[in-house]
């Protein structure tokens, strides 16, 4: 079998079955196409097994009574042949459903009531099959995840919340602690006794803080067994589940190397040559007649001349023959207007060109007299590397965003699909609220798509009314009893679905956030937030009213609800900030698209107390 999984499009179902009760007909509760589901059929266990052999089949539906062997019997030998593929059984026994199950059968249908209802039967061997795909993929991911992490060369580790027990570690621990991870896993606090005494209690009170439910980043020395002594850098972040950190999950890596850096520049501060030595890029001086009498090492460095050779030598002799004359020049206008800017291919000792970028100031006496030019020069040549980085950067991110619109939205489907059956025979307020989770983590799974996406494709500015699109996003969004009032009919220059996209989320965010708030723990922080009434989490504001209207420069958007804490006003375009239980996304967004504009975004009071956002920096349309 293959180890590569997939939520398909269609399933192929083998029916072993002397009366079969299935046919190609069938139709799913979903609405699924009449291409989605293929059916092969035999009366025999023998003929079934070959046709398992041959073909990729999905899922069995097969009876208890062949006229071969039973049921049970036929799925044991499926097991022998793969242990996966969802077999339902179709009996009308009482005594062989009970034990069905133990004897390979993933699960059983009572005959009589697959008679005249064939879409159910269709329907169960159908989410029998989605839900072993699903789990295919989650256990692939799984596995994928871990060997990502046993490559990795970041120490990558994952505690429980009490610091008590060691959940996973990758073997970048023992190439940076100097131990076994057998030995880690068998006491936890084995990696306590590697780290420096004097380092010891801040370790500790950092630890205590993650326990509390803080993230912390901190520096520490540790000694591994050989007495080598190493710098480490820890990032640890809890994980919370009903108020309570369940897991602590962090990464560490080996930064002596930068200490050690940071250790000799600490050393040379008393160097007259220290400020430009420690700029990266290649530094010049030149007296007033032109001159080269002062540079740092990275222009040594970059030329491969000795610093005598460079006392000696002329700077056209630093550049490309071609570039000499454009280097005169351009020092010559520094003198003259103070500030130069070219580009110039530099010469090395081995007689190499590298294209490099200049700029130069003209340095001035206290009486206002000339002293020379001073300047530095900055490679080019990464500048396309770095533009093709850019787009490989572009690709993983569209590949990622492709990844999480099938991977989460196929299991999302099963899962919409068996509530629906459950709400076909059970009628529970405790289903409407598996419903709006689901709705959650759809708005949520778009938000992150947006995020993904956002900025990559260019801006494609027309005119818009402020009008038009407000009520088009009115309309759109589930804002049950509350009040739009428009007070603006500004044209805008804007990206019309983007500027939909703000306003969707800003309406959304007043409708869902306006309400009177009760208090309520949040999972992922462990603080005391504002949350909405029942009423409000399902989309019904009640008596809430929108206003939208017009700057001088721009626009905004108000409510009259409860309005957003002052303390919290700087972090609300944070992604994953929500001010009640929601993904925390959609101002996020908002402040993306209000970037991707050019304008400027600010959040405040509304003259009735509530939130008040105001867009700035906008472009209007004139007649």
């Amino acid at each position: 079998m293959s180890d590569t999984y997939a939520i398909a499009d269609s399933i192929h179902v083998l029916q072993v079955d002397e009366t079969p009760l299935l046919d190609k007909t069938a139709e799913f509760p979903d609405r699924r196409g009449p291409d989605s589901f293929t059916l092969t059929t035999t009366d025999r266990a023998d003929s079934a097994l070959d046709h398992l052999e041959d073909d990729a089949i999905d899922g069995i539906v097969v009876a208890d009574d062949l006229p071969d062997r039973s049921g049970r019997a036929f799925a044991d030998t499926v097991r022998e042949r793969d242990s996966t593929v969802p077999v339902l059984l179709l009996t009308e026994s009482e005594s062989v459903a009970s034990d069905a199950v133990s004897n390979g059968v993933t699960d059983v249908f009572r005959r009589d009531a697959a008679v005249d209802h064939s879409h159910l039967l269709a329907n169960r061997i159908r989410l029998l099959v989605e839900h072993h795909q699903s789990t295919a993929v989650a256990s692939q991911t799984r596995r994928r995840l871990t060997e990502l992490a046993e490559q990795s060369n970041e120490l990558l580790w994952v505690f429980s919340g009490d610091w008590s027990e060691i959940q996973f570690v990758n073997p970048a621990y023992e190439t940076i602690y100097g131990r076994s991870v057998d030995s880690l896993q068998a006491n936890p606090a084995e990696f306590m006794t590697a780290i420096h005494h004097t380092d010891q209690k801040r370790v500790i009170q950092a630890m205590q803080r993650v326990s509390a439910g803080d993230a912390v980043d901190l520096e520490f020395r540790i000694t591994k067994p050989d007495g080598g002594q190493r710098w480490v850098r820890a990032e640890a972040q809890p994980i919370v589940e009903d108020g309570t950190v369940t897991r602590i999950v962090g990464a560490s890596r080996d930064i002596t190397e930068r200490k050690r850096r940071e250790s000799e520049r600490a050393t040379e501060l008393d160097s007259p040559d220290t400020p430009v030595d420690a700029v990266p890029d290649l530094f010049y001086e030149l007296d007033e007649n032109g001159d080269l009498i002062r540079w740092n090492d990275a222009l040594a460095a970059d030329t491969g001349h000795e610093d005598a050779d460079l006392a000696s030598m002329t700077l056209a002799a630093l550049f490309a023959t071609s570039d000499r004359e454009t280097v005169r020049q351009s020092i010559e206008s520094a003198f003259e207007t103070g500030e130069t800017s070219f580009e110039a291919d530099l010469l090395t000792a081995d007689g190499t060109t590298v294209p490099y970028e200049f700029t130069g100031g003209r340095i001035t006496a206290a009486d206002g007299s000339t002293l020379g030019v001073a300047g530095i020069g900055r490679e080019i040549s990464t500048r396309d590397s770095h533009q093709q980085a850019l787009k490989q950067q572009k690709e993983r991110l569209d590949e990622f965003a492709s990844v999480v619109s099938h991977d989460l939205r196929n299991p999302l489907d099963v899962a919409r699909g068996q509530l629906e059956l459950a709400q076909m025979e059970h009628d529970s307020e405790h289903l409407d609220a598996v419903k709006r989770a689901h709705d959650r983590i759809g708005q949520l799974i778009e938000d992150l798509l947006a995020l993904a996406r956002n900025g990559e494709a260019a801006l494609d500015s027309e005119p818009v009314p402020l009008q038009t699109v407000v009520e088009q996003c009115w309309h759109t969004v589930e804002t049950g009893d509350a009040t739009l009032e428009l007070q603006t009919s500004a044209v805008v220059r804007a990206d019309p679905s983007r500027l939909r996209q703000l306003f969707e989320n800003l309406i959304r965010n007043s409708v869902e956030h306006g309400q009177t708030p009760h208090t309520e723990r949040q999972e992922d922080t462990g603080e005391q937030r504002a949350t909405p009434p029942v009423s409000q989490s399902q989309g019904a504001a009640v008596g809430l009213t929108v206003t939208v209207g017009e700057l001088n420069d721009g626009f905004y958007i108000a409510d009259d609800g409860v309005g957003i804490p002052a303390d919290e006003r700087g972090d609300v375009f944070d992604g994953g900030h929500s001010l009640a239980s929601g993904p925390g996304f959609g101002l996020r967004i908002v402040d993306q698209i209000v970037d991707t504009h050019g304008w400027s975004i600010t959040v405040g009071e509304s003259d009735a107390g509530g939130a008040r956002f105001e867009i700035t920096g906008v472009e209007f349309e004139t007649a």
